[in-house]
Parts: C-alpha cells; sequence; structure tokens
C-alpha cells in the first residue's frame, strides 16, 4: 500500500510538471524537469533548508557593510531631501521626478524610492545601518525568489546553483552597497515576484490574478524606468519556457492589454510630473545617429564582459563615445553576434530564456544620451545578471554531467573567489571620501571625480591637496564652470591672480551672470585691483540691480578707484 501511495504520488507531481526541459527540443518532451538521474533524488534535508542558505550566503557576504555610512547621492537624495522627513509629503513624492527637492528637472520618475525612504526614516531616522540592512535583507530576498522561480522549471541543483551565483556575483556591490541603488533591488524584487506568480499560475492567470500582475507592474513603473521591461519578460517565459510559441500572445491577451493600459497610466504620471516623457535627454552627451550605433554596442559588450569576468569594478566609469569603427566596436560586435547565435540555435529554455532576459533588461540601460553623466555603471546590470546567473547554471550543469570531477571543485572555486571579491569591496564604500579616492585611481580622467574628492579634502582641511585635484577637475573637463568657479574661490587669497583667472574663464562659459561678475570683482579686491573690481561690481549692478552685495562692495572700492 506504502508503494501504491508513493507512485501516485510521484505520478501526480510528474503530471503538473511543465512541458519544458534544458535539453533538446521542448517539442519532443513532455517533462520540465530533464532526467539527469534515472531514480529521483532522496529528500535528505527539509524543503526550506536551500532557500535558507541562500539567504545567509547574500547576506554573509555583505554583513560588512552594515558598517558603511552615506555615499554619493545618499547625502542629497536622503540627508538633504525634505520629502523623506515629512509623511505629509507623499503626494509631492508622487507627482514629482528625483531631483526636483532641489529644483533640477532630471528624467528620473521614481516615487517608491523615496517613499521607501521615507518610512525607514520613520522607523530607524537618519542611522546609515538601518538603510544597508534593508538593502541587505532585500539582496537576499531577490536570491531567494530566482531559486524559488528557477526550480519550478528546472532541475533543484542548477536552480541553486543559479540562486548562488545571484547571491555572490561581484557585480552586485555597487547596488547593494549605495543605498541610492535602492531601485534597481526594488524592481527585481518585483519582476521576481511577478515572474514566479506567473509560473505558479501556469503562465495563464485570469479572473483576480490578472489585477494582481497589472499592480506589480505598475509598482515596478514607479520604482525605476527598467520597469517596462516586466511585460516582455511575462510573455518570454511563455514563449520560451512553457513552449506555447506565438499562441502566448493569444492565450494572455487579456493580461498583457491590462498591462499595457497600466503602462499608459504610468506615461501619463510620467509627463504630468516631469512635464515631458524625457526633459533631459541630450544633457550630458549630443551623439550623432552614427556615434549614438557605435556606441551602443560596445555598451552592449561592455556590459556582457561584466557579467562574465567583473574585473576593475568602478564606481565612475568614464564614457568615451566611438565615432569610429575601431578594433574594440569589432570584437563588440564579434561578441554580440556570438550569443545572438547561441540565442538563435539554441533548444534549451533556459539558456534561451536567460539571454533574453539579459538583452531585455539591459535595452534601457543603452539610451546613452539620456541616463546622466555616468553613461555605463554596474547596477544596470542587477537585473540582467537574473538571467546571466540561469545561463551560467545550465553552463556548470552541462560541465557537470560530463567532466563531475572538475566541474563541481570549479564551480565551488568560483562561488568562493567571488565571495572574497564581494567582501573586499563592500570596503570601498564605507564614506564619501574612501569610495572617491578608490574610484580616483581607476578613473583618473574624470574631471567629476577629481571635483568632487576636491570638496571631501576641504571639509578635511588639505587645502593643497583639494587646490591640485580641483585644478584635475578644470583640465579633464575645461567646458564646466563651475569647477572654474570653485577653483578660483579655493585660489582666493593664495594666488589672486590665478583665481582672476578662472573667474573670466567662468564668465566667458556663462556670460551675462550677475553672480559671476561679482566673484570676478572680488577676486580684483582681493589682489588690490580697485579700478577693475569697481568696473565688475558695476556690471553685475547693472545685469541684477537688486544686488545687495554687489552694491556695498561697489561703494567699498569706488573711493580707492579714482
Amino acid at each position: 500500500m506504502f508503494l501504491v501511495r508513493v507512485f501516485a504520488g510521484n505520478h501526480e507531481r510528474a503530471s503538473r510538471a511543465q512541458s519544458v526541459t534544458l535539453y533538446g527540443d521542448m517539442a519532443k518532451r513532455k517533462s520540465s524537469r530533464p532526467p539527469y538521474s534515472k531514480t529521483p533524488p532522496r529528500r535528505a534535508f527539509p524543503q526550506w533548508l536551500p532557500a535558507a542558505a541562500l539567504a545567509a550566503l547574500a547576506m554573509a557576504v555583505y554583513a560588512n557593510s552594515l558598517a558603511n555610512g552615506f555615499v554619493g547621492d545618499d547625502q542629497f537624495q536622503l540627508l538633504r531631501n525634505p520629502l523623506v522627513r515629512d509623511i505629509g509629503g507623499i503626494p509631492r513624492i508622487f507627482g514629482s521626478g528625483v531631483w526636483s527637492f532641489l529644483g533640477v528637472t532630471g528624467n528620473y520618475y521614481r516615487p517608491l524610492q523615496f517613499l521607501v525612504y521615507l518610512l525607514i526614516y520613520q522607523c530607524a531616522g537618519f542611522h546609515a545601518a538601518a538603510f544597508h540592512l534593508f538593502m541587505v535583507l532585500l539582496h537576499a530576498g531577490n536570491t531567494v525568489l530566482l531559486f524559488f522561480f528557477v526550480r519550478r522549471w528546472a532541475p533543484g541543483r542548477i536552480a541553486w546553483v543559479a540562486a548562488a551565483l545571484f547571491a555572490v556575483h561581484p557585480v552586485h556591490t555597487e547596488p547593494v552597497d549605495w543605498i541610492a541603488a535602492l531601485p534597481d533591488l526594488m524592481l527585481t524584487a518585483f519582476v521576481l515576484t511577478g515572474l514566479l506568480l506567473f509560473a505558479r499560475q501556469d503562465g495563464a492567470p485570469r479572473g483576480l490574478r490578472i489585477p494582481g500582475h497589472c499592480g506589480l507592474y505598475l509598482l515596478a513603473l514607479w520604482t525605476k524606468e527598467t520597469g517596462v521591461t516586466m511585460l516582455p519578460l511575462y510573455a518570454a517565459f511563455g514563449f520560451f519556457c512553457l513552449g506555447r510559441r506565438y499562441s502566448e500572445f493569444r492565450r494572455n491577451a487579456a493580461l498583457y492589454a491590462a498591462m499595457i493600459a497600466v503602462f499608459g497610466l504610468y506615461l501619463a504620471m510620467r509627463i504630468r510630473a516631469l512635464g515631458s516623457l524625457a526633459p533631459r535627454q541630450h544633457a550630458f552627451f549630443h551623439l550623432g545617429p552614427g556615434d549614438f550605433a557605435l556606441s551602443a554596442v560596445v555598451a552592449a559588450a561592455q556590459y556582457l564582459r561584466t557579467l562574465l569576468l567583473p574585473l576593475g569594478l568602478n564606481y565612475f566609469h568614464v564614457f568615451h563615445p566611438t565615432e569610429a569603427v575601431t578594433p574594440r566596436f569589432l570584437i563588440s560586435a564579434a561578441a554580440l553576434a556570438a550569443v545572438a547565435a547561441l540565442f538563435l540555435r539554441s533548444r534549451t529554455a533556459l539558456v534561451s530564456f536567460g539571454i533574453f532576459w539579459m538583452a531585455a533588461a539591459i535595452a534601457p540601460a543603452l539610451n546613452l544620451t539620456g541616463v546622466g553623466q555616468n553613461v555605463f555603471t554596474e547596477r544596470y546590470l542587477y537585473l540582467p545578471s537574473a538571467g546571466f546567473c540561469c545561463v551560467a547554471a545550465w553552463a556548470w550543469a552541462w560541465c557537470a554531467e560530463r567532466k563531475p570531477d572538475w566541474a563541481n571543485p570549479a564551480g565551488a572555486a568560483v562561488l568562493l573567489v567571488c565571495a572574497v571579491a564581494v567582501v573586499a569591496r563592500n570596503r570601498d564604500w564605507h564614506d564619501n571620501f574612501t569610495m572617491l579616492q578608490a574610484t580616483v585611481r581607476q578613473s583618473p580622467d574624470s574631471g567629476w571625480l577629481h571635483d568632487a574628492l576636491a570638496g571631501e579634502l576641504v571639509q578635511r582641511d588639505a587645502f593643497d591637496e583639494a587646490i591640485a585635484h580641483q585644478r584635475l577637475a578644470v583640465r579633464y573637463d575645461p567646458g564646466m564652470a563651475l569647477y572654474h568657479k570653485k577653483l578660483g574661490y579655493m585660489l582666493m587669497g593664495k594666488d589672486n591672480r590665478g583665481a582672476i583667472a578662472e573667474f573670466q574663464q567662468v564668465d566667458a562659459l556663462e556670460p551675462g551672470v550677475a553672480a559671476n561678475h561679482y566673484d570676478l570683482a572680488a577676486a580684483f579686491e582681493s589682489a588690490g585691483d580697485a579700478k577693475d573690481a569697481a568696473e565688475e561690481y558695476r556690471k553685475a549692478l547693472d545685469l541684477q540691480p537688486q544686488f545687495p552685495a554687489a552694491k556695498q562692495g561697489y561703494e567699498r572700492v569706488e573711493g580707492r578707484a579714482r
């Protein structure tokens, strides 16, 4: 009787298996789990134990990040942001862009980011450890979600390897260690939750389940613009993993129509909050169609290379547009062509879906003229890395079937090396000064980095070092008037003629600004040149008659100028 019950239970589980496989033609197989062994594996431990082990692994490698502070944009988006301190500001959070509290128009509409900041602040105040703990727990949750999702349609050991690699992949140090990268973690949580529910519903949600998926889609869009990829990932799961091909779009027409309507609602809210769809397009880089296409190919290959070989991780990768068919472009195009060929030729669901996942999630980041000054950035790889980990886990399983003697130790070694790299890199994010010092060594030709580091050095009363870095900021980004102005302020009283030259450059870059003439006048006055100082004070007053400081300065030097 016992054997009959066991056989019946196994038969029932097999009948519920999805018609997908990791090997061979999906249309010719009926089981969603390929027969890696002729006998079913024994359950030597509880089902929850692998998930608990993965969560513990994800938290362990980031445990030392809990001692880190606020870095980079954290100081503005958190510490100086009135919206995250006032619970009554929630309507403003949903009605404005990310940088609107500073009076700056941007391309980012992410209300859920500030809403979560507000909730954490209400619970713990501005304690950096609380925010970092939330980031680590969210990363651990994403690891577990990926495990359960992959286990729905792949062998358990492949699901565990994919999730373990996701837990310790070094490219995740930026999004997990940097509080400002919270949208990347939250977006991945919503996408994985939606995909897991979609898979559990056999890829055919009906009734009230459809509004549930639409709600998750809206949350993903409110979190980050890349949330748009959630709908294509649903369709790709039905297309590749469930073997439905083009019938997937017919089967779930109601779901996809509802999600498209949600996307329309999001666009309306975004335009209302920002004033237009993307008001800061071309704010940092102006690329023609040819340069844009060449640079996008190189950037896409760089993202792929960073997933495969996460070396030289950097907070600020300096962007150099590709303006011709260079050897780097040819190598990048060849690498992308190889991945495309693998995608087109593969009959393995895990590989096809994983590659599609990477491509769909990376595509929004290839808007090179709209993403910001830091065009290539590692946090954009957090969501795509889930697809990459699926493909990597399949590759490991393929090797383990043929060479288990070296595949298993090699896989363990990779996880160990990655874990050590994560723990080491967490220290670079300890505070703003530490992070900037490490990044300047990696990207010494970035004017933005030298300017930021100069500001940190001023706060530490290291003025000579600050001036040296501010000079480098001007050297590498001579068209940035603000850098010249800061250098002029630093030189006042030390090198007045040098300060005058910098303020003159500011006026040349931004003509007709009263404040620029006032700064130049103050430099002339500091140098003892009353006549030129009076002239510049007068120019400032001509441009802005109600300028008390300029009026006082003019009255102070007018008598000496005669």
